[in-house]
């Protein structure tokens, strides 16, 4: 154990200057575990050090420590406070381990595996050509970023595991081939991950982005990823995203030629998917390329803004009880079935409920009144063919078929005349009441009295009748169907009505 900046130089074989508080050590082998314990310097470098054990730095008040190319079994620094720290070219056997500090600049450069915990680093913190997995937990920084590694093959691939991490900046995962990447309860300002290859879906949770959250050129090799819990107050955008299935092995062609029964031509790319689930995001741009299709999915998750229009062959998927404030339209229309079903095949996965009550919600918003009733209409009617059969025909056949479910007025219009035609027919048909005319059905005057005789019991109690008819059976008969027409008549004027007025 070495207290002072003296001592060290002595034990490892160095001069020091009267009161110099700067110290490089350069190409030195030391027999036994390396205690740096209670230093105080303004640098110290340890260049090509090799220890035979543990090189611990504690308890130390250091402006500038550099590490490079030093060789232990572990280095350890904790319950020290660095200005600037700087550890390159470690052994990939040799784990790093920072506890219980505080920096103002860390840089990891070319070193194997890194454990961070409870430290606190005023400006930043770069780890760079990674050759080992990184643990961070209780790491408070401003800004975080994590690019490229040296490490290659399967067994090369490290794996990233952030908990509890604040980053008051940026966070960012540039240029990586990682075995799996998970984020708990994350912190930032910004989080980006750019041009990053995981062997396992991407798994998050708790993740707090102020500004963005932003995913380019990421691709996965097993399923969906999730984030769950999380809260993103700005955009989060999703860009050249893809999934690559594992690769199966051809099989050689039978002798002779012969081409294999199981053979054909190469399968569809499975979309990947990306879950936000019970989160809150404020918008969403996704974006796919050409022959890598994405879904984005909201699992009982909020959309505070909006869902930009997708671009290439993405998708958003609306599942549970998820909610968007609005949903990009461009130049859609919805003035028939196919225009509806057109655009929600375009932007979504499959016609749900929470997508149709989502556009409806943003026609309504867009005072395009007309549109939104044909998307209400659309809901209602959905709802109603998942109920029982009795439901099902009620609202189905007579609330939705019938009297369009209050924004229809063509179903009560086109019901009304039905009713009135379909009573002509059967009035010259039975002939009955008598006195309307001839008995020839080619009859044009009596069929003009029966469709006459019609109108009247539809549409009024008896006026303009023939005596023959002003009895107490046909009365009440044209009672009925006068109540039906009442009906009929009043909804389709309501619904014109709200139509003008709005």
């Amino acid at each position: 154990m070495i207290s002072n900046l003296r001592a060290l130089a002595l034990a490892v074989g160095v001069t020091p200057g009267e009161g110099d508080r700067d110290l490089l050590v350069r190409q030195r082998d030391v027999d036994g575990p390396l205690h740096l314990d209670r230093v105080s310097a303004d640098r110290l470098e340890l260049v090509h050090v090799d220890t035979a054990g543990i090189l611990a730095v504690r308890s130390c008040v250091i402006e500038e420590l550099v590490l490079d190319h030093c060789a232990a079994d572990a280095i350890l620094i904790t319950n020290s406070r660095i200005g600037r720290l700087t550890v390159r070219n470690a052994p990939a056997t040799c784990e790093i381990s920072l506890t219980e500090s505080t920096a103002d600049v860390v840089d990891v450069h070319s070193c194997g595996p890194l454990r961070v915990h409870n430290v606190r680093v005023a400006e930043s913190v770069q780890i760079a050509a990674l050759r080992g997995g990184i643990r961070l937990k209780g790491l408070r920084t401003s800004v975080l970023a994590v690019r490229s590694q040296t490490s290659s093959g399967r067994r090369g691939r490290p794996d990233a595991r952030l908990e509890n991490v604040r980053v008051t900046e940026s966070l960012v995962f540039d240029d990586l081939w990682l075995s799996s990447l998970a984020l708990q309860d994350i912190d930032a300002a910004s989080l980006e991950l750019r041009r990053v290859r995981l062997d396992a879906p991407l798994a998050g949770s708790g993740v707090h982005c102020r500004d963005f959250l932003r995913i380019n050129g990421m691709v996965v090799t097993g399923g969906a990823g999730c984030l769950e819990d999380s809260n993103v107050q700005g955009i989060v955008e999703v860009k050249g995203v893809r999934r690559i299935a594992a690769t199966v092995p051809r099989q050689r062609p039978r002798q002779g030629g012969a081409p294999d029964p199981d053979g054909g031509p190469p399968a569809a790319a499975e979309p990947l998917e990306l879950t936000f689930r019970s989160s809150t995001v404020c918008r969403v741009r996704v974006s796919a390329e050409d022959g890598a299709p994405l879904v984005v999915g909201l699992d009982n998750s909020v959309v505070t803004e909006a869902l930009s229009m997708p671009s290439g062959p993405a998708r958003f998927r609306l599942d549970g009880d998820s909610t968007v404030q609005e949903v990009d339209l461009g130049n859609a229309v919805f003035r028939r079935a196919a225009h509806v079903n057109g655009f929600l095949e375009r932007v979504f996965t499959r016609v749900t409920a929470n997508s149709l009550e989502a556009v409806r919600a943003t026609l309504e918003r867009q005072r395009r009144t007309s549109e939104a009733d044909e998307l209400y209409y659309r809901i209602r009617q959905r709802e109603t063919e998942q109920a029982p059969w009795p439901r099902r025909i009620l609202g189905h056949g007579v609330l939705g078929g019938i009297l369009g479910w209050g924004v229809r007025a063509r179903n009560p219009a086109r019901a009304l005349l039905l009713g009135i035609l379909s009573t002509a027919v059967g009035l010259r048909l039975t002939g009955a009441p008598p006195g309307l005319g001839s008995e020839r059905l080619v009859d044009v005057s009596a069929a003009a009295r029966s469709l006459a005789m019609a109108c009247a019991l539809w549409l009024n109690v008896g006026v303009g009748a023939p005596s023959e008819v002003k009895t107490y059976a046909w009365t009440a008969t044209a009672v009925c169907f006068t109540i039906g027409g009442m009906v009929f008549t009043t909804l389709t004027v309501g619904i014109v009505i709200r139509k003008l007025v709005r």
